[in-house]
């Protein structure tokens, strides 16, 4: 058979042989929004959520960064902020803020790119604070002690509209929702402090702290008490969209965080959780395209879903475009250093926890268990001091597999799940 595997801009052409493939796993065939129908639902959502007095209160509309293009705000945010204004809020009394947890803050011309022209042009946007302590407000401690820093425009917010995308969280459990808080727009230690409870003392990672994981998930529990403690006092409306398996969006709802969430979390459940029969030899995967394979940091995402269903010692071909590069100087030298002591680096991190040395944590483990050759526009050099295997014959790497394996085009949005 004849499959693609999106790669940036372009596709990987890929022949391989019928009976070498158990499945190709796209998902759940769940129909698509149009987004017209999405614009509609988020202007009836909003209308109907908004408190009384909208138009005397401050607003902060929390967005996603450039790792969440997929969620289409130049599209969507521009009709959450049309439909405010129609109400009768002043433009002076919207801000957005982009969403970056311990991301590098955005330049002013990519701002259209998370939320449109219309905005733009129209309403101050702002990069949230990060390590920026000026702008910073301390507003309490969880349970598990983390000690939670806002960023200021947020906290002299009146009303906040958080739009984004719910997907599958190695972290989380699941992304969207309240992490648009926490991590979200919150200080770096803040994050990091959360962050590191996804650590035993042993070094060694925390069960609970999966994929699909939400009761027992400490981090996600955190995460919801951190967003009650900032939503003290104010109003909230969720806008959540979630993408199917092919990464077109297929779900919209709007209203309170925590429901709108959950309620959104089952919908993905339903579309992208794909139950398999047995794990394969291999597996052959793609982090989805140039809207999430811009750097290999955040095309892990993938390669954590597909670790699930092959056998201890299979082969993972993992197809990520990589046109920004690896996206973290950290999470690279981290790689580099580590790439065959997993449990050294598990040790320090228990010491000195950071959010990409974790990551790379859960990628040396994973380059440990499984041979995983990357295909990207990264170097050979690169490539493999990062850990990957190197391959620049396709036809070979495909002549050369053993046994039957699964095909995963889409795999940031699938999370393969073998039956037991």
């Amino acid at each position: 058979m004849k499959i693609k595997l999106e790669k940036g801009l372009t596709c990987l052409d890929i022949d391989i042989s019928d009976n070498k493939v158990i499945d190709i796993i796209i998902g759940k065939n769940v129909p698509v929004t149009s987004h017209d129908r999405i614009k509609h639902i988020i202007s009836q959502g909003i209308k109907t959520h908004t408190p009384k007095g909208i138009i005397h209160k401050k607003i902060a509309v929390i967005i996603p960064d450039n790792t969440r293009l997929w969620a289409r705000g130049d599209i969507f945010v521009p009709q959450i902020v049309k439909t405010l204004l129609g109400l009768g809020v002043s433009t002076d009394n919207i801000k957005i803020i982009i969403a970056l947890g311990t991301h590098d803050d955005m330049d002013k011309d990519q701002f259209s790119q998370l939320a449109g022209t219309f905005c733009t042009q129209r309403i101050e946007i702002l990069n949230s604070a990060n390590k920026n302590q000026d702008r910073l407000v301390y507003i309490g401690e969880t349970y598990k002690k983390t000690q939670v820093y806002i960023t200021k425009e947020a906290v002299e917010a009146d009303h906040i509209v958080i739009f984004g995308g719910i997907l599958h969280h190695m972290l989380a459990g699941f992304g969207g929702g309240r992490k648009y808080i926490l991590p979200g727009i919150a200080g770096y230690d803040s994050i990091q402090q959360n962050h590191s409870l996804a650590m035993k003392k042993d070094g060694s990672a925390h069960p609970m702290v999966r994929q699909a994981k939400l009761w027992g998930n400490p981090i996600n529990e955190d995460l919801n008490e951190a967003a009650d403690l900032f939503l003290t006092n104010k109003t909230c409306t969720c806008v959540a969209i979630a993408a199917n398996g092919t990464g077109d969006i297929f779900h919209a709802d709007v209203g309170p965080l925590h429901k709108t969430f959950m309620d959104g979390c089952k919908k993905l459940d339903q579309a992208c959780c794909i139950h398999v029969p047995q794990k394969g030899d291999f597996a052959l995967i793609s982090a989805g395209g140039h809207r999430t394979d811009g750097q290999l940091y955040q095309s892990t995402k993938a390669l954590f879903n597909a670790a699930n269903i092959v056998k201890k010692g299979g082969k993972i071909l993992f197809v990520a475009g990589c046109s920004q590069g690896v996206g973290n100087e950290t999470f690279s030298s981290v790689l580099n250093t580590f790439k065959d002591e997993p449990e050294k680096l598990g040790r320090k991190l228990t010491e000195n926890f950071t959010m990409p040395s974790y990551v790379a944590f859960r990628v040396v483990d994973i380059l440990k268990r499984f041979d995983v050759t990357l295909i990207s526009d990264l170097s050979k050099l690169k490539t493999e001091s990062l850990g990957f295997k190197y391959t620049d014959s396709i036809e070979n790497y495909i002549e050369c597999l053993k046994g039957k394996g699964y095909i995963i085009p889409y795999a940031e949005n699938i999370l393969p799940v073998l039956d037991t």
